[in-house]
């Protein structure tokens, strides 16, 4: 019973801490959306336990957090659907590159064992999920300390009524992003479930690299814009 209640309070944690690390990655506003933030965490820790300890199908728990993150973003915050799931793709793959860079840390070190990536709900297990938590809060806050990040992306809410030009080059660039972060998230279980956490952090890397690019790229075009912008108003008067 003890075990499981603590399952279920670090599976908020670590799911608020997602949604927390991605939207610091963007400079998205998490203070407003807190209560939210923190009751969708709770509800996802409740369909982890029971995809992971009750129907004992754990392949599928992140795969599915991962689209119910997704709608999170576009019906809880107002951010339209591709723009979440490139956000969360990004986010998640940061969030795998320390889980399991702490994972091969503590392996190093001889206190976790190889086996413990399968397992749910040991001692391993806990000190494995508290360390990369407090390591995504601990990053979280300093970016937002720095104001550090990409601020390509609008603040939510998104607006609905005008209508979006899927097939524009930012658009494509980030769908192709999205859809990268997507492949890397539904077969992360796989790997780690077949002791494949150095692929898993080969894919996590080029994934999230991917993105920091684009992000990188987005952000230039925008102060481009913006001093272009300026110019032409200066010009006018």
């Amino acid at each position: 019973m003890l075990s499981n209640v603590i399952y279920i309070l670090l599976g908020v944690l670590d799911a608020i801490a997602v949604m927390v690390f991605s939207l610091k990655i963007y400079m998205l506003p998490v203070a407003s959306y807190k209560r939210r933030i923190i009751g969708f965490g709770v509800l996802i820790a409740i369909i982890s336990f029971f995809m992971r300890v009750v129907f004992d199908i754990p392949k599928w728990d992140l795969p599915l957090q991962y689209i119910l993150f997704i709608l999170f973003f576009r019906y809880g915050m107002s951010i339209k659907t591709h723009l979440a799931a490139f956000i969360l793709g990004a986010g998640i793959s940061a969030y795998a590159i320390v889980q399991v860079g702490v994972y091969y840390f503590y392996n190093f070190l001889g206190i976790l064992q190889t086996g413990v990536l399968q397992q749910n709900t040991t001692y391993q297990v806990y000190i494995l999920q508290i360390t990369y938590i407090l390591i995504c809060f601990a990053i979280s806050l300093i970016l937002r300390i720095y104001y550090i990040g990409f601020s390509f992306i609008v603040t939510p809410p998104h607006d609905f009524i005008w209508k979006e030009n899927y097939l524009s080059e930012e658009n494509r660039r980030v769908s192709v992003s999205a859809l990268l972060s997507s492949v890397t998230i539904f077969i992360a279980e796989v790997l780690l479930y077949q002791s494949s956490p150095f692929v898993l952090l080969l894919m996590s890397i080029f994934t999230f690299g991917f993105s920091y690019i684009l992000s990188r790229k987005e952000d230039r075009e925008d102060a481009r814009k913006a001093i272009e912008a300026y110019r032409e108003r200066f010009k006018k008067s």
